[in-house]
């Protein structure tokens, strides 16, 4: 169960950078230039990869926003404010900010990543665990 846990909470730990990679604006990728001049060949397209980066990042966040739906609004309540919030607060900024004492915020924040790995595309978090 630990383990399990542990691989939810490194998932969930990597939703800032999803989310900067995902907020990347299309309009912020530019055309290449088309010359006549020869140059060195490239190896693939610079706009498709940041383009298909975004995407992925896009499809990501949606399974984990997915998953987090299932869990009850103070289990959401707790993932939300330690993973996704971009003022990264410590644990004891969100116990004060939610009423909860330390033992009731330490057991809530392992139920939740427990029923998020079971949510979370269809319990894949619980393979080879």
């Amino acid at each position: 169960m630990k383990r399990v846990q542990k691989r939810a909470e490194e998932k969930l730990k990597q939703c800032r950078k999803l989310m900067r990679t995902a907020g990347q604006r299309l309009s912020d990728l530019q055309s290449p230039i088309i010359s006549d001049m020869p140059r060195s060949s490239s190896h693939g397209n610079a706009i498709e990869d940041r383009i298909i980066r975004q995407v992925s990042a896009q499809q990501e966040l949606q399974e984990i926003y997915r998953a987090i739906t299932w869990l009850t609004r103070d289990e959401q309540n707790l993932l939300i404010a330690k993973y996704f919030n971009n003022e990264r607060p410590t644990d004891r900024m969100i116990m004060i900010d939610m009423g909860l004492s330390e033992r009731t915020f330490y057991r809530l924040h392992n139920r939740a990543l427990q029923e998020f790995a079971e949510a979370y595309m269809a319990g894949s978090l619980f393979q080879n665990a």
